[in-house]
């Protein structure tokens, strides 16, 4: 169920389109699988405890399809527009939105920790979305450099139009806070067979986290003996993101019918780290820190296109 109320307000003279909207997005019968067949936490064989050990001692797990996920999408959206002219377009957008839901995705990613964790109480995993970006904003432009457009350059009196006309400025910025993740358990506790979490005894958010330090492991401990923690799904953010972009075109008219146009292409142009999500495994030494990166360092591409 997909819902929105959007105001928009023209500025004539500037060219400018201003929006503001509230948008909802209501997931209903979202697809999910599970274990039917996961044991009961106990001591012991793992086995025995499988509710199906009863029918066929040697069954493993069962994958189980399903249909009965939630999922709820509340934001609120502005963006600022103008269109061509005076050579100068841009597009400005901000969103703060929340996505909730109770299933992990369908094709994996994310770092959902055990979903579900515990069979028999799937309301546990209600937590954020792993794809969830609590703010983004983007800005992306274009501008004509106010030089006249070059004449051919062989022809007589265009070589200086040539060299000044046709330059334009592209540019885009993306800034979006980080994505959550789940802390989970080195070495399990419920004694399933699969993964855990750890209880929840503080916050977990540090200020001014860093790679070396991303969050508090010493907010989470280890559950009783066969028995799951109580830390929810999804409770802690990574590192958000930052990243520019810039490109430079040039466009030669060499004769009335064929233009040559070369392009500089600078990809994340400021070299701004973009770090992946932290090691969120209690028990380990690495917990806490980040080790990789996402996204690509600074790329320079030059071009040389022909048209004819």
């Amino acid at each position: 169920m997909k819902f929105n109320l959007t105001i928009e307000h023209e500025v004539s003279p500037a060219s400018l389109l201003f929006k503001a909207s509230y948008v909802g997005n209501l997931g209903r019968r979202v697809d999910t699988t599970v274990d039917l067949n996961l044991p009961f936490p106990g001591a012991g064989a793992i086995n025995p405890r499988r509710p199906f050990f009863g029918v066929r001692p040697g069954l493993a797990g069962i994958t189980y399809a399903l249909s009965d996920g939630l999922s709820s999408y509340h934001s609120f959206q502005f963006s600022a527009e103008k269109r061509l002219s005076h050579g100068l377009g841009f597009l400005g957008a901000y969103t703060w939105g929340h996505s909730i839901d109770n299933v992990g995705t369908s094709f994996g990613g994310g770092a959902d920790g055990p979903v579900p964790q515990d069979l028999r109480n799937r309301r546990a995993d209600r937590g954020n979305s792993p794809f969830h970006h609590r703010q983004r904003f983007t800005l992306g432009g274009n501008y004509q450099l106010p030089f006249g457009k070059g004449r051919p350059f062989l022809n007589r009196g265009g070589l200086v139009n040539a060299i000044l006309g046709d330059w334009q400025l592209n540019g885009s910025t993306a800034m979006q806070t980080g994505l959550p993740f789940t802390p989970t358990l080195a070495s399990a506790t419920a004694n399933t067979g699969s993964g855990s979490r750890p209880n929840r005894t503080g916050n977990g958010r540090i200020e001014n986290p860093g790679p070396a330090r991303w969050f508090d492991v010493t907010a989470f401990g280890t559950p009783a003996q066969f028995t799951f923690g109580n830390a929810g799904r999804n409770i802690l953010e990574g590192p958000g993101r930052v990243n520019f972009d810039f490109s430079l075109f040039k466009s030669f008219q060499v004769t009335e019918q064929v233009k040559v146009q070369f392009r500089a292409e600078f990809f994340n142009a400021f070299n701004t780290p973009q770090f992946d999500l932290p090691n969120a495994t209690i028990g380990t030494g690495p917990a806490g820190t980040i080790t990789s990166i996402v996204g690509i360092p600074r790329q320079i591409q030059f071009g040389l296109k022909i048209m004819f």
